[in-house]
């Protein structure tokens, strides 16, 4: 677990690097630089939302079968594999373009959004590059080289993204630059790993036609096929929401939704970095069949995270009317955004690596069928939901969505290998969570609003984390402060 716990300390650097140059650019900057034209911000959300669920039809699955079939083949046959998965990678590419080619007007009506249709080639670029720069991340990781991908994935191009918009706030470049710019970034970091790979020696592979019949490769189609069908429902449940704010609302609206989402979304951010490093050493430990390091891994990949994830979202709550008023008048609506969306995120975490752990088994075939359901469910909530709470009804959707989608997977892990990621201390750090999450809902409020928010997250942050230390919830949580307390003291 060396190089593990090594690799995931960089990782977190990076992710939280990353997401604080995206928090920076997403809801101090987005607000004030397109607050006359937040249309031109929804466009370049709806194009990135539109690719990804494009992605998981067109790359045929094939990051997952990287990351689950790479160990079995990498000592005999790794060339032939490598071609197995660049042959298929360009069909599921080639393919998928002339379908969005052909269909363009299908797609959109150019009188509701003519931004979109003027801008509609630049999702090339962005579902092509994000393509392959996950195959090629999928490969680094199976290499137990993680570090580079999260590197560009969550460092590099939120900061070229920020460069950008910074370009575009001081006029110094056009919208129309400005967009195409944003998308190409897809392109060029693929061409960073893809350097990174070459230079690994990594990228070998023999051409050979036969290899697609090939009787080895038969359980790897089967896979494939399930593992589709499911990254793409879980694809389309991540951005549905802004889809169909656009159909039912405004390209504004998009706009508005996105600050709200990242901040709701940061506090999921110790979990991500653990998950980009833990699915090949899962994967690894079901060819070894050693259900007792999975099991470990289950419960360590929730606690720790889920104690941290809540009192993140306690930290925005205190703020929340602080931030909805630097948002503005047009931005500052989100304040349920966050709620609603922040809700279904703690529930992510709490279930912990499930995903993981069904998509790397014998059973990964079970992900699609409940999560087909959920792609159902989802739509439904969303046209019940919109049209009657406008934005909010769009967190509410998603945020039941995500609850449910990872309660399911729990109860499936939990019947199938009879393990789960709880224990008491996890019914201990939500009650935490509520109490806390009350009191701050009916402190009486300082006059002066960023002197309350100063008072107050500075009050709970010690609060919170003295009850976490004296009843002991996470074992590595507690051993990180003792640490920290050695060295001050």
């Amino acid at each position: 677990m060396g190089i593990v716990l090594r690799q995931g300390y960089k990782n977190t650097i990076f992710t939280y690097l990353g997401f604080l140059i995206g928090g920076i650019y997403t809801v101090l900057l987005v607000p004030k630089v397109f607050d006359a034209h937040p249309e031109h911000w929804g466009t370049a959300r709806y194009l990135v939302s539109f690719a990804m669920i494009i992605v998981p039809w067109a790359q045929l699955s094939l990051p997952n079968v990287i990351i689950r079939y790479f160990p079995i083949f990498r000592e005999k046959r790794q060339k032939d594999f490598m071609f197995f998965v660049l042959f298929w990678a360009s069909i599921g590419i080639a393919i998928s373009s002339i379908i969005v080619l052909a269909y363009t007007n299908f797609w959109f009506d150019g009188n509701n959004n003519q931004l979109i249709v003027d801008n509609i080639y630049l999702i090339f670029p962005i579902f092509i590059g994000y393509i392959l720069f996950e195959i090629a991340a999928a490969i680094s990781k199976s290499l137990l080289k993680s570090t580079v991908p999260v590197f560009l994935r969550e460092f590099a191009l939120r900061s070229s993204v920020f460069v950008l918009i910074l370009l575009y706030w001081y006029e110094l470049i056009s919208f129309n630059f400005f967009i195409v710019a944003y998308a190409l970034n897809y392109i060029t970091n693929f061409i960073i790993l893809f350097s990174y790979l070459y230079y690994l020696k990594a990228l070998k592979f023999n051409i050979n036609f036969r290899l697609i019949k090939d009787i080895e490769f038969k359980d790897l189609y089967i896979y494939a096929l399930f593992s589709i069908l499911s990254t793409g429902a879980a694809m389309f449940l991540l951005n549905i929401d802004t889809l169909m704010i656009n159909h039912y609302l405004t390209l504004k609206d998009v706009a508005i939704y996105g600050p709200s989402i990242y901040i709701a979304s940061s506090i999921i951010i110790p979990s991500r970095s653990l998950h980009s490093i833990i699915a090949p050493v899962v994967a690894k430990s079901w060819v070894h069949n050693d259900l007792d390091l999975i099991k470990s891994l289950y419960k360590k990949s929730a606690i720790a995270p889920l104690s941290i994830t809540i009192f993140l979202f306690l930290m925005i709550w205190i703020n929340i009317d602080l931030v909805m008023d630097y948002f503005g008048k047009v931005f500052g609506q989100g304040k349920y955004i966050i709620l609603f969306l922040s809700f279904g995120h703690i529930i992510n975490i709490a279930t912990g690596i499930n995903g993981t752990i069904i998509n790397t088994s014998k059973h990964y075939r079970a992900d699609l069928y409940f999560q087909v359901a959920l792609v159902f469910m989802t739509v439904i909530m969303n046209i019940i939901f919109i049209p009657i709470y406008g934005l909010n009804g769009a967190a509410l959707a998603t945020g039941i969505t995500l609850a449910l989608h990872n309660s399911l997977k729990s109860l499936f892990v939990l019947y199938k290998f009879k393990i789960h990621p709880f224990t008491l201390k996890t019914i201990y750090v939500l009650i935490i969570g509520v109490v806390l999450f009350i009191a701050i809902e009916n402190m009486p409020q300082i006059h002066n609003l960023l002197v309350s928010s100063i008072i107050y997250t500075m009050l709970f942050s010690l609060i919170y984390w003295i009850i976490v230390y004296i009843t002991n919830i996470s074992e590595d949580i507690n051993e990180q402060i003792n640490k920290v307390f050695k060295k001050l003291f």
